[in-house]
């Protein structure tokens, strides 16, 4: 009988340890909160994705015009133009 009740005493202690382990862990790390963080940033990146969207379409229509103004001044620069390869010179 007292193997028996050593044997259930011991058990519940590993259960208390479990259990104070968890209680630990769950107070340290937070997972519920970390969670609703987490899913708060991927709403506020889902909201925002449209105005995102319009600030790269606008750096890309920016880089296209600057190299179509690059290809406008080379072909102006151009010595077999017959403008003769001068323009450049009146930009600077």
């Amino acid at each position: 009988m007292s193997t028996a009740l050593s044997v259930v005493n011991r058990q519940l202690q590993d259960i208390k340890s479990f259990i104070s382990i968890s209680y630990s862990y769950f107070k340290k790390r937070n997972p519920v909160m970390a969670s609703i963080a987490n899913i708060t940033k991927s709403i506020y990146v889902f909201l925002t994705s449209g105005k995102r969207l319009k600030i790269l379409k606008y750096q890309v229509h920016l880089m296209h015009y600057r190299m179509h103004q690059m290809e406008k001044l080379i072909h102006e620069n151009n010595p077999n133009n017959s403008s003769g390869g001068s323009a450049l010179n009146k930009y600077r």
